[in-house]
């Protein structure tokens, strides 16, 4: 009776929209309809497969968005896209709400320096985490076997979900801190990797004293510098509100970052081959791309809109799958976005990686000198 009210449900759904014009429907699943072609309706809409969460949103939604949808359905057919839209959450935001992550003009300049700064980070943190390693050794769980990470840029596809080293899906709300949240989504990565601890730290932290950006943009390079000089208190300390609010920053800060970089010298976007082997090496990373309407409506499948322009927006990249020719992607935007918070988009498509970044979580295991700790606030 529950598959046969879905059903019922998507039936009414898919007639309000003009992309069937028949009750005829074949049930794939319990959680997915597929549209059968019908005189009227191309090979393309055909295959379309939607949730049904997005087939209910859609029916009642205002005339605006099924207008939108109805649009941008159709360029996908001209296209030739291979992906799906719907009445996304997202979509109930303005797109330069949700999307206004900023690189900044001189970013080569600032990359290449940072890249010289990180170095230096990372010869004092291995020095220490050597000796620590000699005195307890197989205790530190980054330097257990590769093989127990399962992470090889030579493997042809990779999620680090799977091995448990992401964090759950946010939602940014109508604050444009996309930087704020893809950022966090890296350092929260490495120091499950690192720590084998999951962190919720506080984006509100970092938006109100980060110095990074605001809810009108930003971009991650200042939240990675806060990480290593001050660190994030957690979500349950200061919650995360939307908007920027002042408040006491002196509370506990008990995640704390050693050491951040770009993977590309000049901050570009790298090869698939060197975000690969960043990936492995330091695990998920900060990334920038360029957002559109398309992107907003995301529903399932590969994103390859392929969209020029300037970058407008931050993610966290955790995956890549060769066969889909795709790279995956945790947004911040909920759930109700994309597949259940994540997307497929292609290597090359709408300047996906332009900046990316990876950060290294301060180790729990071992204790850093007062020494060198202060060279690296010096050098940070």
């Amino acid at each position: 009776m529950k598959n046969i009210g879905l059903l019922q449900i998507s039936a009414l759904a898919l007639l309000s929209l003009g992309i069937l014009q028949s009750p005829s429907l074949a049930q794939t699943s319990d959680n997915q309809i597929k549209v059968l072609a019908t005189p009227k309706v191309t090979n393309t809409l055909s295959q379309l497969k939607l949730s049904p969460i997005y087939l209910e949103r859609e029916l009642k939604a205002p005339v605006t968005i099924k207008t939108q949808l109805s649009d941008l359905r159709q360029n996908i057919q001209v296209q030739k896209w291979t992906f799906q839209v719907g009445y996304t959450t997202a979509l109930d935001y303005k797109l330069e709400q949700l999307a206004a992550t900023k690189a900044p003009d001189d970013l080569p300049t600032q990359a290449s320096a940072q890249n010289t700064v990180a170095a230096q980070l990372l010869n004092i943190d291995l020095a220490e985490r050597d000796k620590f390693a000699k005195l307890k050794p197989g205790l530190l769980p980054e330097l257990r076997p590769v093989t127990n990470r399962g992470c090889f840029a030579s493997a042809k596809s990779f999620d680090w979900r799977n091995l448990n080293k992401v964090t759950p899906v946010r939602n940014q709300g109508s604050c444009g801190s996309c930087w704020d949240f893809a950022a966090l989504g890296a350092f929260e990565g490495s120091n499950l990797i690192r720590n084998n601890v999951t962190a919720n730290a506080s984006e509100q932290h970092i938006l109100n004293w980060g110095g990074a950006g605001s809810c009108a943009g930003g971009w991650w390079a200042n939240a990675f510098n806060f990480l290593i000089s001050n660190g994030t208190a957690s979500e349950t300390t200061v919650p995360y509100t939307a908007t920027q609010n002042p408040y006491n920053p002196s509370v506990p800060t008990p995640y704390r970052a050693i050491a951040w970089g770009y993977v590309k010298p000049d901050g570009g976007i790298p090869t698939v081959a060197e975000m690969k082997r960043a990936m492995c090496k330091y695990g998920p990373l900060t990334v920038a791309v360029r957002v559109t309407s398309a992107f907003q409506a995301y529903a399932g499948g590969v994103f390859n809109e392929q969209a020029s322009g300037a970058i407008n927006h931050g993610v966290t990249l955790i995956g890549w799958d060769d066969q889909k020719q795709a790279w995956l992607i945790k947004n911040s935007w909920g759930t109700g976005w994309g597949d259940n918070g994540y997307m497929w988009i292609g290597y090359n498509s709408n300047s996906i990686g332009y900046g990316a970044a990876w950060t290294q979580a301060k180790s729990t295991y071992y204790k850093i000198s007062p020494e060198l700790f202060k060279q690296i606030l010096l050098l940070n």
